[in-house]
């Protein structure tokens, strides 16, 4: 089966290269991956260009992570996706193990894994207690630790673009209604970067927003007559 590998970049000159190096230095290599430039001001676009043609980048003006993953889902051609964050990455190991529970287990639409946590190098002194997780490593039905099949994902329908920070969250839960069938690893899959950057630090307001509208939507949905 082909795996497509899908990474969403904005403005992520300092991590984006080994990102890209931890999909690509996998022990079962994906058959693509695809990185969005998602309106990039920085040097993102040139640190791309240093992989030729072991990627396709495409770019587009700044629209959004969820705009920016069903564009690259669109011209994806794997049977199974995986994403990783511009910020994260994936250990050596992460489709080789993936990939032989969904070839064991063909009633499994997809697979999680263990997320570690780690402060990055970058950090100044003086900001890293701070940053610290309290949990450093645990099990995380996140983005960046999923392998899907094509078919479960587009049965749960496309990432939806009006919750730029947690359409993820909103799209797990409408896939879980559907019927989605998950299991997982007990690996390290993902190791997930925190700086002062992160998104989620940042933007915590329209986190909490969107999660509530994520919510009323889920609860309409439920309520909707047969």
């Amino acid at each position: 089966m082909r795996v497509s590998v899908i990474i969403a970049a904005c403005n992520a000159e300092a991590y984006i290269a080994e990102a890209v190096g931890s999909v690509l230095g996998q022990t079962a290599p994906p058959d693509e991956v695809i990185v969005i430039d998602d309106g990039s001001t920085d040097g993102t676009a040139k640190v791309l260009g240093q992989f030729g043609d072991c990627i396709t980048v495409l770019a587009q003006p700044n629209s959004g992570q969820a705009v920016a993953v069903n564009t690259a889902l669109a011209i994806a051609q794997g049977e199974l996706i995986g994403f990783c964050d511009a910020d994260d990455l994936w250990t050596p190991r992460k489709l080789e193990l993936q990939l032989a529970v969904l070839d064991r287990r063909r009633d499994i639409d997809a697979v999680f894994g263990k997320v570690e946590q780690f402060v990055s190098p970058d950090v100044p002194d003086a900001q890293r207690e701070r940053l610290k997780p309290a949990v450093a490593i645990m099990s995380g039905e996140l983005k960046q630790c999923m392998l899907i099949r094509r078919a479960a994902l587009e049965r749960a329908g496309p990432f939806d673009e009006s919750l730029p920070a947690t359409f993820f969250i909103a799209w797990l839960g409408r896939a879980k209604q559907r019927g989605l069938r998950s299991a997982h690893v007990d690996d390290i899959v993902v190791r997930r970067r925190l700086h002062l950057g992160n998104g989620g630090r940042t933007h915590t307001d329209a986190q909490n927003r969107e999660t509530l509208l994520a919510l009323h939507k889920a609860i309409k949905v439920r309520r909707r007559p047969e």
